[in-house]
């Protein structure tokens, strides 16, 4: 008797650990289903669009109520709009339009100046200086130049803050946190 508890109680652990190791198994698979994200080309694109054009002065992929999504702001004549886009269906989550205001036109006659290279050559320059995936994007003014500042996150778990000169791509700092 004590034999056939043995054995059926083993029976029944084995069979629990491999129901347990298969519903893992197909969780993870779900999960990676889900675990899609749209490109930030496409983020760009799909804000463009809505839109109806205009210039991106920043984009950036943020976490916000616990849905990861780009945060893209554009401006378009007199007007500013901040479009964020769920980073895994490409939805827009949230689509805000403004008038601009005074403060803004100082801005707007320093991006009148038009750079010469645009953001993706900007990118592209940057992450020669900083290896690593891009999070956040802005065209600035600095010491009465325009500039864009490319955030990258480091393979090493670090931060790049790559300062690039929007008139000619010279690299003109590059900070990295600790």
């Amino acid at each position: 008797m004590k034999v056939i508890t043995t054995v059926l109680a083993s029976a029944v652990l084995v069979g629990g650990l491999g129901a347990s190791a298969y519903a893992m198994t197909d969780q993870s698979k779900s999960s990676t289903k889900t675990q899609t994200t749209i490109e930030e080309t496409q983020a760009k694109d799909i804000a463009l669009q809505k839109t109806d054009g205009g210039d991106i002065t920043n984009i950036q992929l943020a976490v916000d109520d616990g849905v990861k999504q780009y945060e893209v702001d554009i401006t378009k004549g007199n007007k500013e709009y901040d479009v964020d886009i769920d980073s895994r269906s490409g939805k827009i989550i949230e689509f805000d339009e403004d008038q601009k205001d005074d403060d803004d036109e100082k801005e707007e006659n320093l991006q009148n100046a038009s750079p010469a290279i645009s953001l993706d050559q900007a990118i592209k320059i940057a992450l020669k200086s900083a290896k690593g995936t891009v999070n956040e994007t802005d065209l600035d003014q600095e010491n009465n130049r325009l500039v864009y500042e490319i955030e990258i996150d480091t393979a090493d778990k670090r931060e790049a803050t790559v300062s690039v000169d929007a008139k000619n791509g010279d690299v003109i700092s590059v900070e990295i946190d600790d």
